[in-house]
């Protein structure tokens, strides 16, 4: 008899074992999807998104949506548009080429409303062209 015959339950079953490994790595080490791949869930501008969801927006945690607004504040960390949503850019952007009262479209990641500050807060944020 040969080793296969021999083995049979035992080959089956390291072959399942394999195919359950592969299948297992593939999903735990897959690559993310970013923001700037993402398809945003909302276009529009800042009132518009914060008028039609206010009571709802612990609902859009962790979407991507595309906002269209007026600079109204430039510093280290982010941009403010239209005095209530905070863009938290990715390292990469580069925010000295943006200027106050500049209309600009952004992608980002929604991450919360801060209810002290008023602001919809977004992180992984890049520029629309």
């Amino acid at each position: 008899m040969t080793f296969l015959k021999k083995n049979k339950k035992l080959f089956i079953v390291l072959s399942l074992l394999l195919i359950l490994g592969l299948s297992t790595y593939t999903y735990v080490f897959k690559e993310t999807a970013t923001v700037a791949v993402s398809k945003p869930e909302f276009k529009g501008t800042s009132e518009e998104f914060i008028s039609n969801n206010s009571t709802q927006i612990s609902e859009w945690n962790a979407k991507v949506i595309e906002i269209t607004g007026i600079i109204f504040e430039i510093n280290d960390e982010g941009v403010l548009i239209d005095e209530n949503v905070f863009c938290q850019f990715s390292e990469h952007q580069d925010l000295k080429k943006l200027k106050k009262n500049q209309s600009v479209t952004i992608k980002g990641m929604v991450v919360g409303y801060d209810d002290l500050l008023n602001e919809l807060k977004l992180n992984q944020c890049t520029l629309k062209n």
